[in-house]
């Protein structure tokens, strides 16, 4: 018999179902789950080594877009001035936008800058959950039919006739 198989009988009765087959079924779940840890972890680290500030919304650039749970949109892109530690003054925004943040030209907001660079500034939220959320209920909604599928294939393997003399 060949070995590039799904699931097969062999002569003597006994069932196989191969590594490709359970590679099949679990590879879009596993993904799925790797990736949303994989974006949960960065969005638990992303604010580590930040420095916090009190930032004054001086410019809000708006573009038209689209989400799938909100359909068309108008997402938001506010930029912020800041004093850093060292008492420089600095505007710079979060490198995003989001529907959320239709914050008026003057509010105050707490964001998150690096000390060490002068880049993008840190926006805290809950939007930041919800790539890692999107990707982990698309993990689990896939795991569902990989378990189903697994529980069917282990079922038939055990339900195997007995042969008499057949070596397991």
């Amino acid at each position: 018999m060949s070995d590039a198989y799904f699931i097969r009988t062999r002569h003597d009765g006994h069932r196989e179902i191969s590594w490709r087959a359970w590679t099949l079924i679990w590879v879009v779940p596993v993904l799925f789950l790797g990736a949303a840890a994989l974006t949960a972890l960065q969005a638990l680290t992303a604010p580590w080594g930040k420095v916090e500030a009190v930032g004054e919304v001086v410019e809000l650039r708006e573009y038209e877009g689209w989400s799938p749970l909100e359909g068309e949109v108008t997402n938001y892109a506010p930029s912020f001035r800041y004093t850093r530690g060292d008492g420089r003054e600095v505007t710079a925004s979060a490198g995003m936008s989001h529907s959320e943040w239709n914050f008026p030209v003057g509010s105050r907001k707490t964001i998150l800058y690096d000390p060490d660079t002068n880049g993008d500034v840190y926006l805290p939220g809950p939007w930041h959950w919800i790539l890692p959320g999107a990707l982990a209920a698309l993990g689990l909604a896939t795991a569902l039919p990989a378990l189903i599928l697994s529980l069917v294939l282990l079922r038939w393997r055990a339900r195997a006739p007995v042969h008499p003399g057949a070596r397991n």
